[in-house]
């Protein structure tokens, strides 16, 4: 069955409680998790007929927030013996670098795992994944697209990751939120990991950049506990 090209809002999302007990679904003060439909977009150009055809995604808004991040700043763990650093670390405002780092490990450790070749930094990405996230931390929403209406596109558009209309592109994006230790890297990979959508954005083999937005604040969906909220923009561009 081919995935789903088209992701829409994630209210419709149910909760999941990982690794607590029976019935607690019932208990809003324990931890929960949730995660919206992975989105994809594809353009494709043909320069010997000039034809472009275009696969739109009609998913993702946020609201700009600066980032100065640069991706050799970024730690690149790979996994070893099966383990990837810091993979339990829950978000906090001092430790945003490692939890990136540990989320790619986690995701580059699958990807090996099917074959796939490993997903490196692109700042671009970088900046659009953390502003998305900030913009549902502090705007008090989950879903691929804001609520003044940008998408992922025009998030990567503004970063300038796809800086012309003449090139090609393969673009992606994940996102999550988990509470208590349903927010650390290990879990929100494994979420993805069950669901197809987030799964196929994961191993897709024509994927090469990525960036990972994260934020402590959960506060708007989990008031009073940790955790955290999480963006993953996948892409690649050709031309």
């Amino acid at each position: 069955m081919p995935r789903p090209r088209l992701a829409r809002s994630g209210v419709l999302v149910a909760v999941l409680l990982l690794g607590a007990p029976a019935g607690a679904l019932a208990h809003p003060g324990r931890s929960g998790r949730r995660h919206a439909p992975a989105c994809t977009a594809r353009k494709s150009a043909t320069a010997k007929h000039g034809s472009r055809s275009f696969r739109r995604l009609h998913c993702a808004k946020g609201r700009h927030v600066p980032l100065s991040s640069h991706p050799s700043s970024q730690p690149f763990f790979s996994a070893r013996g099966g383990v990837c650093p810091d993979a339990n670390l829950a978000p906090s405002a001092t430790d945003l670098k490692l939890v990136r780092a540990a989320t790619l490990c986690l995701v580059n450790r699958e990807r090996a795992s099917h074959g796939e070749r490993a997903l490196h930094w692109n700042e671009q990405l970088i900046q659009a994944a953390q502003s998305h996230t900030e913009s549902m931390a502090f705007g008090d929403y989950f879903e691929h697209v804001s609520p003044r209406g940008e998408t992922p596109l025009m998030r990567m558009r503004r970063t300038g990751y796809i800086y012309s209309s003449r090139i090609s592109y393969e673009v992606g994006e994940n996102i999550a939120w988990g509470s208590l230790w349903l927010g650390t890297p290990s879990a929100v990979v494994a979420a993805w990991m069950r669901s197809p959508g987030h799964r196929a954005n994961i191993l897709d083999a024509h994927f090469r950049e990525t960036g990972i937005g994260v934020s402590p604040h959960v506060s708007a969906f989990a008031p009073g506990q940790s955790g955290g909220i999480y963006t993953q923009d996948f892409g690649v561009r050709t031309g």
